[in-house]
């Protein structure tokens, strides 16, 4: 996995409400809507901690193996890079 440092959009806000991750944009619309695995992705996404460090952190908290770690993590960074709430 590359060494990238990835941070969320500042052109959003978000709130973690019971474990899971509501994205608003500017006027308070819904843009996203995060499960508790993708949650915890986006709230590591902060411009200091490389995607292989994120996929430890998902192998610790969820339980699951390294290379599936590493797939979801590069497959959800890939669809916030799309939806251009990551850079």
């Amino acid at each position: 996995m590359e060494a990238r440092y990835l941070k969320r959009s500042e052109e959003y806000i978000w709130r973690d409400i019971g474990g899971e991750v509501v994205i608003l944009n500017d006027e308070g619309t819904q843009v996203c809507l995060l499960n508790k695995t993708a949650a915890h992705i986006w709230t590591l996404l902060d411009g200091t901690k490389t995607l292989e460090e994120i996929a430890v952190h998902i192998c610790e908290r969820f339980e699951v193996g390294p290379d599936e770690a590493r797939e979801d993590v590069r497959d959800f960074v890939q669809q916030l890079t799309q939806a251009h709430l990551v850079g």
